[in-house]
């Protein structure tokens, strides 16, 4: 028998690496191994923990689901490259033959040869300032004879820094789109958080319902032992002539019926398995999909200690989609801000400082700029004003109409939390409440039962009636296996309105 998995499951984020097309052919499906398989008995093993732990690591909707949270961390890098300083670098060779058009050529044509090399920094800050540093050295080459310097070599250092006064100033402008993005990552991560939940939720009433299947073919089985012991006592007294024949024929009726609903019980408890080992994606592992599970949990239960109060405000600091809508809350007013300042005139601060150099050659020429001689400056404003800004102001108009929108909803969900947790906390009470009633009617049932039997073997009620009490008895035993399931079941619906159904189990996700 395989181990169970650890108890507490740590990490959803598991590396999985792909499966060579030749190990496993060109569709991944070995079924060859599969067939095989079907002649090897195993027993599996499982507590809910290990079904848990195998959905976490297997299960194709979770390994799809957290491939979004790392698209959303690239949409992040995206925003913020926006920042990031930039290198540039640019090389040209230019030769320009024509006609000369002056007596100053000493020949009949002019002949100019340039080579440039530039290179530069750029960095934008978060307060929209914008730094250039730029570094440009021109070499010239020409065959007049007016040019003094042949060749002749230009270089300039500038530094010019531009600040935006009005339009695309401030932090929050500026950093908008990287605000988002970081808001959206973390709303991804809700958003799987929400799924997971949803799968492990499944799980859990899937691990009941296969437990359940497992009780009432046990009940089916036990029912069939008791119609086949009064069978047999049927017989024994139709032969002594102390029962009829429509008394034999009636046990016998029955009998039949018995046998047909345990292998319908047999056949609901293989499906049961089957959707199980489906949730868990066991089906995927050659070796444990035909595997016959044996589940390690008895069905126990406890009675709830729950307070609606309590549990709306669990709900409130745990629900995914509450922090999601928070964080979308957000994005809407970092929009509105942004869309905002969009519609202000663009009035930018712009300063530069260059030293000059010149020279007959590279040496000299970088001279002149190290020694600071040739300087020049500039300090100025810019100004665009728009004739028109529509689409500026319809912009600011549809940030405003969707925070107005997202509020609402914000609202609305508020209220469906309320109602959601409420409902579930009523349910797991009257489940509960099922549960107490059914146990005191199986009881009662049995002892019931019990003293009919006694009464039946003195010959003082009939068959028809002892079938009665047998069915009963089953309906009895069915109906609190199956008030314990819905019990059971109804307390994972309350983990999962209050979102807490990671933080029970013991799974982290960060």
């Amino acid at each position: 028998m395989l181990k169970r998995a650890i108890l507490t499951v740590i990490a959803i984020f598991l590396t999985f690496e792909p499966i060579a097309a030749q190990d496993r052919g060109p569709s991944g499906f070995d079924k060859e191994a599969y067939i095989a398989s079907l002649n090897e008995k195993k027993v599996l093993e499982l507590g809910m923990v290990d079904c848990i732990g195998y959905a976490l690591k297997n299960n194709s909707e979770i390994r799809l689901m957290k491939i979004e949270p790392l698209k959303a961390s690239s949409d992040i890098r995206i925003a913020k490259s926006e920042f990031e300083p930039k290198l540039r670098f640019d090389w040209l060779m230019e030769d320009d033959t024509e006609l000369a058009p002056t007596t100053l050529i000493d020949a009949n044509t002019s002949k100019v040869r340039t080579g440039i090399f530039n290179f530069g920094f750029d960095q934008k800050f978060t307060t929209g300032t914008e730094l250039q540093l730029n570094f440009d050295n021109v070499r010239t080459r020409s065959n007049s004879a007016i040019q003094i310097m042949n060749p002749e070599f230009d270089s300039r250092a500038e530094v010019v820094i531009t600040q935006p006064l009005l339009k695309r100033f401030g932090i929050p402008v500026n950093k908008a789109n990287f605000m988002i993005a970081s808001n959206n990552k973390l709303r991804s991560d809700q958003d799987f958080i929400g799924n997971v939940i949803d799968v492990l939720t499944d799980v859990k009433r899937k691990y009941y319902i296969f437990q359940y299947t497992q009780e009432q073919y046990k009940v089916a089985l036990a029912s069939l032992e008791r119609v086949e012991s009064l069978n047999q006592t049927i017989i024994e007294k139709y032969a002594k002539g102390i029962a009829s024949n429509v008394d034999l024929l009636q046990s016998e009726a029955e009998l039949a019926r018995m046998e047909e609903a345990v292998l319908e019980s047999e056949n609901m408890m293989h499906l049961a398995e089957d959707d199980l080992k489906f949730i868990t994606n066991l089906i995927d592992d050659v070796e444990l999909w035909n595997a016959s599970i044996v589940l390690l949990e008895k069905m126990g239960f406890e009675k709830p200690g729950i307070n609606v109060v309590e549990s709306i405000g669990t709900a409130f600091k745990y629900r995914p989609d509450y922090e999601e809508a928070m964080l979308n809350l957000k994005n809407k007013d970092i929009s509105v801000v942004y869309y905002r300042n969009n519609m202000l005139p663009r009035l930018d601060l712009q300063g530069s400082y260059g030293l000059n150099g010149l020279g007959k050659n590279f040496e000299k020429d970088l001279g002149h700029v190290g020694g600071g001689r040739y300087p020049d400056w500039t300090i100025g404003v810019k100004v665009r004003l728009p004739f028109f800004s529509d689409e500026e102001k319809g912009k600011y108009e549809k940030s405003k109409y969707d925070k107005k929108q997202t509020v609402i909803s914000f609202q609305r969900l508020e209220e469906k939390i309320i109602f959601e947790v409420r409902e579930a906390v009523r349910d797991v009470a009257t489940a509960y409440d099922k549960l107490e009633a059914s146990l005191v009617s199986r009881d009662a049932q049995t002892k019931n039962y019990e003293a009919q039997s006694t009464r039946f073997r003195a010959g003082l009620v009939s068959t028809h009636d002892i079938v009665d009490y047998q069915e009963r008895l089953a309906r009895a035993e069915l109906n609190f296996v199956q008030s314990i399931t819905d019990y059971k079941i109804s307390l994972a619906e309350l983990a999962r309105a209050q979102g807490t159904t990671l933080v029970d189990e013991g799974v982290s996700v960060r």
